[in-house]
C-alpha cells in the first residue's frame, strides 16, 4: 500500500507568527494576509521574507504598491543585505510599480529581477512562474505579493479571484512554494472581496491597529493585534495576539 504523502511544515521565523502558529505551516500554502492600513501587514511580510532569506531559502517579492527603491530601504532597515542577496540569486525583486512612469527607458533600480505590468494580471502570472522554473525554485523558497490590491484598479474582482486561485495552483501546489498575498481591507468592498477569497486559500491571517491597549498602561503604544481566522493542517491560537513593531 502506498504511503499517504507528507506536507512539510516551516516556522515564518517571526515572533508574532511563530507563537501564533507554533507548529508553523504546510509549505505549499496560500496564506492571504489581510487587514486596514498601517497594521502591520507589509512589515510582517517583509519580516517572513527575511527570515527565508536568513535560512539560506529564495524569495520572490512582488512589488507592486511601491517603488523597488522604497522596497530595498525598507529591507535594509531591517537588516537584510539586499545586494548580497541578489547577486546570490537568493532574492528576487518584481517591480510592479514602476510601469507607471512615462519615458523610462531602463529599470528602476539594479536589484529588480523582472518588471511587470499590474494592468495584467496574467502577465504577472507568467513572470512568477518563468521565475520559479528559471531559478529551479521547488520545495523551497516563499513568494510575496504586496499587495492584491494593485489589480483592483485595472481589473474586475472575479478576475482577481481568478489570479489567485491560478497562482495557488501553479506555485504553491505545484511546485510546493509558500506564498503570502497581502490585501489592504480599509473600505467594506475590500473587506468583502477579502471574503470571498477566504475558502480559496489555505491560510487567512488578519491585522489590526490597537490605538491604546490597558496592558501598556500609561505608555503610548503603537500596538498592532494579529489573528490567525484559518490555517490548514496546523493547529493555532485562535485569539488575538498583540505586537509592536521596532
Amino acid at each position: 500500500m502506498s504511503q499517504i504523502p507528507t506536507v512539510e511544515k516551516i516556522l515564518l521565523g517571526v515572533d508574532v507568527l511563530d507563537y501564533a502558529l507554533p507548529q508553523g505551516v504546510p509549505r505549499n500554502s496560500l496564506i492571504l494576509l489581510a487587514g486596514e492600513g498601517g497594521s502591520g501587514k507589509s512589515v510582517l511580510a517583509l519580516h517572513v521574507t527575511k527570515s527565508f532569506l536568513g535560512r539560506g531559502e529564495p524569495a520572490i517579492y512582488v512589488s507592486l504598491d511601491d517603488d523597488p527603491v522604497t522596497i530595498v530601504s525598507q529591507f535594509a532597515s531591517f537588516g537584510v543585505d539586499v545586494i548580497k542577496h541578489v547577486a546570490e540569486r537568493r532574492l528576487f525583486i518584481v517591480d510592479g510599480f514602476s510601469f507607471r512612469i512615462r519615458g523610462r527607458k531602463e529599470k528602476f533600480h539594479e536589484t529588480v529581477a523582472e518588471e511587470v505590468d499590474a494592468q495584467q494580471p496574467d502577465n504577472v502570472l507568467y513572470t512568477l512562474i518563468k521565475l520559479l522554473d528559471d531559478n529551479k525554485i521547488r520545495n523551497r523558497g516563499i513568494v510575496v505579493l504586496d499587495s492584491l490590491n494593485e489589480f483592483l484598479s485595472y481589473q474586475d474582482p472575479i478576475k482577481i479571484v481568478d489570479f489567485v486561485k491560478n497562482v495557488r495552483a501553479n506555485a504553491s501546489k505545484a511546485r510546493n512554494v509558500l506564498v503570502i498575498a497581502v490585501l489592504h481591507t480599509s473600505t467594506e468592498d475590500l473587506k468583502e472581496l477579502a471574503l470571498s477569497i477566504e475558502h480559496l486559500v489555505d491560510g487567512v491571517m488578519i491585522t489590526e491597529t490597537v490605538v491604546q491597549h490597558p496592558a501598556a498602561g500609561e505608555i503610548p503604544l503603537a500596538l498592532r493585534q494579529l489573528l490567525v481566522k484559518k490555517m490548514k493542517g496546523v493547529p493555532h491560537r485562535v485569539n488575538w495576539t498583540l505586537f509592536t513593531i521596532d
